[in-house]
């Protein structure tokens, strides 16, 4: 496997680390706290950085089905990450945070989450 590759697989484990904390915190607490805020924004961070890495280093291009649902989580994790730091600029640290966006952050995570598990089954199929 390339270098390359195999350092996009390593920051994509941080990225689900970090996006678990974050977002596992605020579904628990549902507030805006510092510790939701540093670790949504380190997950999407890691994930643009191993996104990055992993379509540096593919042989089949930036345009498949994998790829699709790779960008459409990530684009769900970084539209969570503005809106929480939206409700934090508006209300500050401690604000409740309201249903809907509770909601996406839930659902925003669990495509992610779906398409780190694809991805990782794409790779345990080509190299078993």
């Amino acid at each position: 496997m390339k270098p390359i590759l195999m350092a996009g697989m390593l920051i994509v484990n941080l990225a689900l680390l970090f996006y678990s904390i974050g977002i596992i915190s605020e579904q628990r607490n549902k507030i805006i706290s510092k510790k939701v805020l540093l670790f949504i924004t380190l997950g999407v961070i890691f994930d643009i950085i191993a996104t990055s890495l992993m379509i540096a280093g593919s042989s089949k291009g930036p345009f498949t089905l994998h790829g699709f649902l790779g960008y459409s989580s990530l684009l769900g994790m970084l539209t969570d990450a503005f809106l929480i730091w939206r409700l934090k600029s508006q209300n500050g640290i401690g604000a409740s945070v309201p249903k809907s966006i509770h909601l996406f952050s839930r659902y925003a995570y669990i495509w992610w989450v779906l398409a780190y598990i694809t991805g990782g089954l794409l790779v345990m199929f080509r190299y078993v």
